[in-house]
């Protein structure tokens, strides 16, 4: 089975990387941490990481055992800062599925809004925000969005920015593939925007290796006791000594070497499948990320069109997967990631441009 499901950018060098990194810290015992330290993490290790995650001014950082954990930290914190009367997030109709898992294990209502090629629609956030049961949580991913691949204008951030200001909505920000996109690339955040009112999260696991399973999350120094809180309780604390790892690569510079290094693979798997699979069926420009928003064939069940690319060889991550209210539709997101090797992928596109009928 030829995996075009799982959305992790890896490329050779990360490994060697992490393991260089490790060695340095177990032939130092000054710089390997003897205990686990604040629940944010050890000071050192957030200095350090900071500048690699471009946090942006007037936040304070806590480091976590995962992306999710992040997210999750950082979702609580918000919910808890808004009034119980607002305990509802609203999100696009297209979002992260571990996302949409938390929020039913939690118990949290949420709002779907829709996605248009500048970002979120403003005439929905506010007409959402003049209702009876206005929500209270934005939470949203601006930058190279999972699935659709876009990326939000300044414009439309500025906007939401605006309207988050004068309605006290609280955001939070996923940043989770944004280090994809190069700095002339991408929109101001929305913590720059209004760091007062904004918790962002990022999965240095993504950025730079699964073996360091490391998450992050700014937020306004407001929140520090609220967002500490969670971590201590939850259990959610980095391993120190990962974190330190981490630290490392990002003061050698080996982090920001290993993130070129993905943002050109990512360039040349997306060339590829653009040769093999043309780009008729690209629901959306992809950008710099390692997915890419499809439609499928019509006519057809989303169940049948799976069970008919997986019988050819091929896994693909459906629509329905991510809609906010588990929603069918003629589409698709294909990834880049799942397989390590390029030949690997290069088979599996090829015999998902026969699924299609490329």
């Amino acid at each position: 089975m030829y995996d075009l499901w799982v959305n992790y950018p890896a490329v050779p060098a990360q490994q060697a990387a992490v393991a260089e990194a490790l060695r340095g810290l177990a032939a130092d015992p000054e710089a390997l941490p003897a205990g686990f330290g604040p629940p944010p993490g050890d000071p050192r290790s957030r200095a350090a990481l900071a500048p690699l995650l471009g946090m942006a001014p007037g936040q304070d950082l806590a480091l976590t055992c995962g992306g999710q954990s992040a997210l999750s930290v950082a979702l609580l914190a918000a919910l808890g800062a808004t009034s119980p009367a607002r305990r509802r997030v609203a999100v696009e109709a297209y979002t992260f599925p571990m996302a949409r898992n938390f929020f039913r294990m939690e118990g949290i209502p949420t709002l779907g809004l829709p996605v248009d090629a500048e970002g979120l629609q403003t005439d929905a956030l506010e007409r959402a925000l003049a209702s009876a049961d206005p929500p209270g949580v934005l939470y949203l991913m601006p930058v190279l969005h999972n699935p659709l691949g876009l990326t939000y204008s300044a414009a439309r951030l500025q906007r939401i920015a605006a309207i988050a200001r004068c309605h006290g909505l609280w955001v939070v920000e996923d940043e989770a593939y944004a280090f994809l996109a190069a700095p002339e690339q991408r929109p101001p955040t929305l913590a720059s925007l209004i760091p007062e009112r904004t918790l962002v999260m990022w999965s240095l696991s993504k950025i730079l290796s699964l073996s360091l399973r490391l998450g992050a999350l700014s937020h306004p120094p407001a929140l520090a006791d609220a967002v500490a809180e969670q971590v201590r309780i939850r259990g959610l604390t980095a391993n120190p000594v990962v974190a330190a790892a981490a630290a490392a690569m990002a003061t050698d510079g080996c982090a920001a070497r290993i993130v070129a290094e993905k943002r050109a693979e990512g360039e040349r798997r997306r060339a590829m499948a653009r040769d093999i699979l043309g780009t008729r069926r690209f629901a959306a420009d992809p950008g710099a990320s390692w997915h890419i928003w499809m439609r499928r064939p019509e006519g057809e069940t989303e169940a049948d069109f799976l069970a008919r690319a997986r019988a050819a060889g091929v896994s693909i991550a459906p629509a329905k997967h991510f809609h906010h209210l588990d929603r069918e539709a003629p589409l698709f997101r294909l990834s880049l990631g799942g397989e390590a090797d390029p030949a690997r992928l290069e088979a599996g596109l090829r015999i998902l441009a026969e699924v299609l009928g490329e």
